[in-house]
């Protein structure tokens, strides 16, 4: 569930946005691209990767890191609520 929105966010559509605005010629945006690419392909290999990793830790350890990053994930969203409400109010 957290991979779609890391991948193609609004964090990563800004870092990229920003990254190519500050490029200050070609080779600098073919240097951007070829980041982005990497990363991407970091990523395909990770998430290919993931399903049979899986499976060779087992039925067990896989419900425990689904629970430890479920926690990881609830404690991320109150932190972001909390910064939400400090910078609402904050005079």
């Amino acid at each position: 569930p957290m991979a779609m929105p890391m991948i193609a966010g609004p964090g990563s559509i800004a870092a990229v946005m920003l990254l190519t605005s500050k490029a200050t010629g070609p080779m600098q945006s073919f240097a951007v691209y070829l980041a982005l690419a990497i990363v991407l392909l970091l990523t395909l290999a990770a998430l290919l990767a993931a399903g049979p990793i899986m499976q060779r830790v087992g039925a067990k350890v896989e419900g425990m890191i689904t629970r430890l990053l479920g926690v990881i994930l609830a404690a991320l969203a109150a932190q972001i609520v909390i910064d939400g409400l400090i910078g609402a109010f904050r005079v």
